[in-house]
């Protein structure tokens, strides 16, 4: 924890060391760390989703969700509801790629076949299709611009990619008065383990893009990749957040809003009671449909055994 002396009443505050700005509890006035904020932080996003917005998208979003417990579905609006400027890391990359893979052409020939009709044999002819495989392989490389990997061990990586993506053409360079007022963290997340993950998603979007623009034919399998990743630049950028909390059956449920775009990613969990209900739907209709089917063969071979 880091004391912070409030510039307006006066107050010393207690802050959490990883937070970059927050408001002083006795004033309400903005408290911003810019002594250690000014030298990492490259550029802040405002929020274009004004709070009453996040919370109707919110109430949608909880209204949505079917199998949800009823108290969490009809939760007029969430318990809490906070603008949190979240640190992201920004890299711009250059990856060369290698890969090879099975490439299939396909073609049509006409099948010859014999078929009975009315007791008699009929030929007849159909088109099939088949497919002729050829080996692959080349290289591939690409600049990548402002790749997104989350800096907040608050925000996993799995949900920052749901949250994504952000304008970062909508970012200014960072002044203290842009946190002013907002809850805006410190990373906590190491450049070492961050650059990893930036390593392993781009590889992974390189064998996507290999697979979408590179491989020829009308389809592949044996897709192989090998991608290095050359770091040309890394930014610490502050991106808008929303972040809700409802109360749960079982506690409180973390919610989050992009503070752009609207974009609403959390996990809620299912009622037990529906669930059940649904297994027990699903049950009773496949009973009544093989019922049905069996009740039909039934009635079949009585008719061909009256017969």
């Amino acid at each position: 924890m880091a004391i912070r002396q409030c510039p307006t009443c006066g107050a010393s505050v207690e802050a959490d060391a990883t937070v970059l700005s927050t408001k002083c509890a006795f004033c309400d006035s903005p408290l911003v760390d810019s002594d250690h904020a000014s030298e990492p932080v490259d550029a802040v996003a405002s929020f274009s989703v004004p709070k009453e917005r996040a919370v109707s998208l919110l109430k949608g979003f909880l209204q949505s969700q079917r199998m949800a417990p009823k108290s969490i579905r009809k939760a007029a609006e969430p318990d809490e509801i906070d603008a949190v400027l979240v640190p992201f890391y920004a890299y711009d990359a250059m990856a060369r790629s290698q890969y090879s893979a099975q490439v299939g052409v396909n073609w049509t020939r006409t099948e010859t076949y014999v078929a009975y009709e009315d007791g008699k044999a009929v030929t007849k002819t159909r088109q099939v299709t088949e497919t002729e495989w050829f080996p692959l392989s080349g290289t591939h490389k690409r600049e990548w611009k402002d790749h997104l990997v989350s800096a907040s061990k608050g925000l996993p990586e799995a949900e920052a990619n749901e949250l994504e993506p952000f304008d970062l053409g909508r970012a200014k360079p960072f002044a203290p008065e842009l946190t002013a007022g907002l809850i805006a963290e410190h990373p906590t997340i190491a450049h070492q383990q961050a650059h990893d993950v930036a390593s392993n998603e781009l590889a992974a979007l390189e064998k996507r893009a290999i697979a979408n623009n590179l491989l020829p034919g009308d389809k592949y399998q044996s897709l192989q990749s090998s991608t290095s990743v050359d770091v040309e630049a890394v930014r610490l950028v502050l991106l808008p957040v929303w972040i809700a909390a409802v109360q749960g059956p079982k506690g409180t449920i973390r919610l989050l809003v992009n503070g752009q775009t609207g974009e609403v990613v959390g996990k809620v969990p299912r009622s037990g009671f529906k669930v059940m209900v649904m297994v027990v739907a699903i049950v009773v209709i496949i009973g009544l449909v093989l019922s049905m089917l069996l009740g039909g063969t039934a009635c079949l071979g009585i008719v061909g055994g009256s017969l």
